[in-house]
């Protein structure tokens, strides 16, 4: 009898283990590299001259030092399901801060429907307005330590500016998908726990023509897959 007991609990113990390992598996993982074009940093021009007659500032130059980072860090792997509707609930805590005359980070991926807080860490006076049809903004100029919330109701790409230095240009990418991640330094990028089913993934670049391509995600596997960006 106690054997039998005994028996009949590893037995137990085991089919428990084993739907444990099959609910672990499934999910998937996509991983790889991306390979893009130098890219030079261009000189935007001015599109905020109605804001001209507002609060005055002295105008400041980046120095060496704000620009000197990976151009991966520009890069975002997007993947939108195929096979079933997914829910993208808004984020939390995230913010686009202005320090050395320069968004930080020019790229900033986030949820619809998400609240950015932007943030003024410079000892001088910005600005952050956005024309982009159908997300249209302006939060006027703000002195260092201002905090302006703005919910991004908009689904796509919605370019910023600051109407004083004429050099700042960022981009906020609204997304209906949870599933994205912004590429690593060294290029690399893995995206895991994406549910089985087939993907549209998108490479985007905000100076770049962005690349589409299908991919099925199958449970416990890992995809691998590398990208390469051109002009």
């Amino acid at each position: 009898m106690i054997y039998t007991r005994f028996m009949l609990l590893s037995f137990f113990l085991l089919m428990l283990n084993l739907a444990q390992s099959q609910s672990q598996d499934s999910t998937g993982t996509l991983s790889g590299y991306i390979s893009m074009p130098q890219i030079k940093k261009e000189k935007r021009t001015f599109r905020g001259r109605m804001y001209r007659n507002r609060l005055s500032a002295k105008k400041h130059v980046a120095t060496k030092s704000s620009t000197l980072k990976s151009p991966y860090l520009d890069v975002i792997i997007i993947m939108k399901s195929i096979t079933s509707k997914v829910e993208a609930e808004p984020m939390q805590g995230v913010k686009i801060i202005q320090k050395d005359a320069d968004f930080i980070p020019r790229v900033l991926p986030v949820t619809r429907n998400t609240v950015v807080e932007f943030i003024n860490f410079d000892n001088f006076y910005h600005n952050v307005f956005s024309v982009t049809p159908g997300a249209k903004f302006n939060i006027g100029r703000r002195p260092k330590g201002t905090v302006v919330k703005h919910k991004i109701e908009r689904p796509g790409e919605i370019k910023l500016f600051c109407d004083i230095h004429t050099q700042m240009n960022a981009v906020i990418l609204s997304l209906d998908t949870p599933y994205f991640s912004r590429v690593q330094p060294d290029g690399t990028f893995k995206l895991a726990n994406i549910p089985e089913g087939d993907y549209l993934v998108e490479v985007y670049h905000p100076d770049l023509p962005n690349i589409e391509e299908y991919i099925t995600v199958s449970a416990g596997k890992i995809f691998e897959k590398n990208f390469t960006l051109s002009r």
